[in-house]
C-alpha cells in the first residue's frame, strides 16, 4: 500500500514532537477548526494507571462548538501505528476548515470509544497533558482565542512522573 492520508490532531499530537515519537512521517498542512463538535476530556480508567495520569481528549458532537486543530499529512506505513496509538478511539473522517475558508476533505481523526468512556473517574486532563495541547496548539498558530481556552482548562493537579511526557520534552530539547 502507498500513499498518505490527512490526520487532524485536536489532542497531544497538536505537538509535532509528540506525534512524531511513533508517526516520523508526519508533516505540517496547516491549521483548521471542526465545526459542530466541542473539546472534551473524557478518564476510560483510573487516572492514576492511565498514561497521561488523567482525562484524555476526545471530541463529541455539539451544535454550536468548535474545535481547532493541526491538519498533518502522514505516509499510509504510519496509519496502523497511529491506529494503536489511539487505541481507545474509533477513526472517524472529518471535513475540517482553515482560517482561509479551505476545506480539507476527510482527514481522519479519532473519538473516544463509548465503551470506554464512563464518569466513575476524574475526567480532568493531567497539568502535564494540558502543557502538551498548549504547547502543540502555541507551535502551530491555533488562534489565540483558542490557545487561551486551553490555558483555563482545569487539570486535575497530577505531580508524578509521566513516561510519555518526559519523551515529549526530551524531543522538543533535541528539536
Amino acid at each position: 500500500m502507498t500513499g498518505t492520508f490527512l490526520y487532524f490532531a485536536y489532542g497531544s499530537n497538536l505537538l509535532r514532537q509528540r506525534l512524531t515519537l511513533q508517526n516520523p512521517s508526519a508533516v505540517f498542512q496547516g491549521v483548521g477548526h471542526l465545526k459542530n463538535f466541542r473539546l472534551d476530556f473524557k478518564s476510560p480508567s483510573d487516572p492514576k494507571g492511565s498514561r497521561w495520569r488523567g482525562g484524555a481528549a476526545t471530541i463529541e458532537p455539539h451544535p454550536e462548538g468548535t474545535v481547532w486543530g493541526v491538519i498533518w499529512m502522514l505516509d499510509i506505513k504510519d496509519k496502523s501505528s497511529l491506529d494503536r496509538q489511539e487505541g481507545i478511539y474509533d477513526a472517524i473522517n472529518v471535513d475540517i476548515i482553515s482560517p482561509d475558508n479551505k476545506i480539507y476533505s476527510n482527514c481522519r481523526t479519532y473519538v473516544m470509544q463509548k465503551d470506554y468512556i464512563t464518569d466513575r473517574y476524574d475526567n480532568r486532563p493531567s497539568p502535564n497533558y494540558k502543557d502538551v495541547l498548549v504547547r502543540g496548539a502555541q507551535q502551530n498558530n491555533i488562534p489565540q482565542t483558542y490557545i487561551e481556552f486551553l490555558q483555563t482548562l482545569e487539570d486535575n493537579g497530577y505531580s508524578g512522573n509521566i513516561p510519555v511526557y518526559n519523551q515529549v520534552l526530551d524531543s522538543l530539547k533535541q528539536s
